[in-house]
């Protein structure tokens, strides 16, 4: 079974007792956690379902992902672009940023919703 990998940028917030991240590849800035694994299951869920839904939905495509029946391979960014984009998603500088590579099983794609 394919493997499909996604950075996550994960950094805890100065206003609230939180975990906040942003993936690039998914566009996903809403996987918040008060500890960071709740931070990265919440994003690793979210993965999972935008990757079963691949075919149903266009929205990892208009992201810049090649995508089929049978595969998923997610736009690849640096380091320094995943925290500059969290940076603008967030609104703020983050000073001690966690890179953190989420890896799952390519799930079957559904066809319909």
């Amino acid at each position: 079974m394919e493997k499909v990998s996604v950075k996550l940028v994960v950094f805890k917030s100065e206003h609230e007792d939180l975990f906040l991240s942003y993936c690039a590849a998914t566009r996903d800035f809403a996987s918040k956690g008060k500890t960071l694994d709740e931070t990265v299951a919440s994003a690793k869920a979210w993965l999972l379902r935008l990757l079963e839904n691949r075919l149903a939905y266009k929205n990892l495509q208009s992201y810049g992902w090649e995508v089929s029946e049978n595969s998923a391979k997610p736009p690849i960014f640096a380091d320094e672009e995943a925290v500059s984009l969290t940076e603008k998603m967030h609104s703020t500088k983050i000073s001690n940023p966690i890179i953190i590579t989420i890896d799952v099983e390519l799930p079957k794609a559904q066809k319909t919703l």
